[in-house]
C-alpha cells in the first residue's frame, strides 16, 4: 500500500497498486476456478510485495530501524486493529451477536492474523495482507541493518532462506504460527524481488523485448497448468513453479503499467485510487466480511456493483480526510 518512507511518488507504481486493489475486490467476486479467478490470484497479492519491495529502502542504523518500524505499526498495523474493531461492533449492533464471543473471537483472530482459518484459530479475512506486510517489511529491514554493508550483500541469502522457511511451514506444518508470521516470512522473498528490481533495473530494461514476452508465455503456461499459490490459506501447490508464475506474472503486469503510465487519464485514475489503496483495503475488508449477498448476483454485476461501492465509499472517506488533514494543516 501506500510507502510511508517514500516522498517522491512514482506514477506507475501508485497505478500498479491501484489496478492491483481493484483485482482483489474483483478476485473475491469472481467464480473459483475460473479464468478470470485464475488469472487475479496468480499474482496479484505478490504483485503487491514485490512493489513494497521496489519502493523500500533499508534502514541504515538500529535507531532507523525502530523509528520505521513504529511507523510502519502506524500506518499499517492501526487500520488493521480499527477495522476489525467495526467489524466486531457491527456484528454486535446489526447482526445482534453476543458481544464477549465476538470481542473473544476478534482477539484472537487479530492475534493470530490468519486470512483464512484452519478449524482452530478464527481467521481475520483480508486484513490477514496488512499484518503480513508489516511482518514481512518489519523482518526484511531488520536482516538488511544487521548484514548488509559495503562489501557483501549477505542479506539476500538470509532472506531468501528466510522466505523458504516461511513457505515450508506453511506446506508442512497446521499449526501456523502466531501474526501470520510463517505468511510474513514467505513474503520477505517477494519483497527482497522487489528490491532486487529496482536495484538492476536499469540493466534489465536492456533486455525487456525479449524478457517480456518470454515471462509472458510462462506465466500463461504455467497458470493454465499449474494453477497457483495462495498465501492467505497456505496453498502452495508445486511450490517453485507458482512462485515462479506470480514472479513472471508481476513483471510482466509492472511494465504494462509503466507502458500505459504515459496515457493520462485512465493513469489518473489508477493513481488516485492507488495512493488510497490501503483505505479501500480496509473497506473491502469489512464488507467482504459482513456481507455475502454479492454471491447470488450474476457474476458481471456483482463484480462491478462491488467495485462501485467500494470506490464509492473510499471517495467519501477519502474527501472527508483529506478536509480533516488541511484544516488541521492550516
Amino acid at each position: 500500500m501506500n510507502e510511508t518512507v517514500e516522498k517522491k511518488r512514482i506514477t506507475w507504481i501508485d497505478a500498479a497498486k491501484g489496478l492491483a486493489i481493484l483485482l482483489v475486490i474483483a478476485g473475491h467476486t469472481t467464480d473459483s476456478g475460473s479464468f478470470t479467478h485464475n488469472i487475479i490470484f496468480s499474482f496479484h497479492i505478490p504483485l503487491f510485495f514485490i512493489l513494497s519491495g521496489y519502493t523500500f529502502k533499508p534502514s541504515n542504523s538500529w535507531a532507523d530501524f525502530f523509528y520505521r518500524t513504529k511507523k510502519d505499526a502506524i500506518h499499517l498495523l492501526i487500520p488493521y486493529v480499527i477495522s476489525a474493531l467495526v467489524i466486531a461492533l457491527v456484528k454486535i449492533f446489526y447482526r445482534h451477536l453476543v458481544p464477549l464471543e465476538v470481542l473473544k473471537n476478534m482477539v484472537q483472530a487479530l492475534i493470530w492474523a490468519s486470512g483464512t482459518g484452519d478449524g482452530v484459530h478464527e481467521p481475520i479475512g483480508v486484513l490477514w495482507f496488512l499484518a503480513s506486510l508489516f511482518g514481512a517489511r518489519t523482518i526484511v529491514n531488520a536482516v538488511c541493518t544487521a548484514f548488509k554493508n559495503d562489501l557483501r550483500d549477505d542479506y539476500i541469502y538470509v532472506i531468501g532462506i528466510i522466505s523458504i522457511l516461511g513457505l515450508g511451514i506453511g506446506m508442512f506444518d497446521w499449526n501456523w504460527m502466531i501474526f501470520n508470521l510463517d505468511v510474513s516470512m514467505a513474503a520477505c522473498g517477494f519483497i527482497l524481488a522487489g528490491m532486487e528490481l529496482k536495484r538492476y533495473d536499469d540493466r534489465i530494461r536492456r533486455y525487456d523485448r525479449i524478457l517480456f514476452p518470454v515471462f509472458l508465455i510462462i506465466w500463461m503456461f504455467l497458470m493454465k497448468h499449474f494453477g497457483y499459490i495462495e498465501m492467505s490459506g497456505r496453498w502452495y501447490p508445486e511450490l517453485s513453479l507458482g512462485v515462479l508464475e506470480a514472479l513472471c506474472a508481476s513483471y510482466c503486469v509492472i511494465r504494462f503499467m509503466e507502458a500505459i503510465s504515459f496515457l493520462p487519464q485512465p493513469t489518473k485514475i489508477l493513481c488516485w485510487i492507488g495512493q488510497h489503496s490501503l483505505l479501500l483495503m480496509c473497506i473491502h475488508a469489512i464488507e467482504d466480511s459482513l456481507f455475502s449477498f454479492w454471491k447470488n448476483l450474476p457474476v458481471n454485476t456483482a463484480v462491478f456493483g462491488r467495485l462501485a461501492c467500494n470506490l464509492l465509499i473510499m471517495a467519501v472517506l477519502a474527501v472527508c480526510f483529506d478536509t480533516i488533514r488541511k484544516r488541521k494543516e492550516n
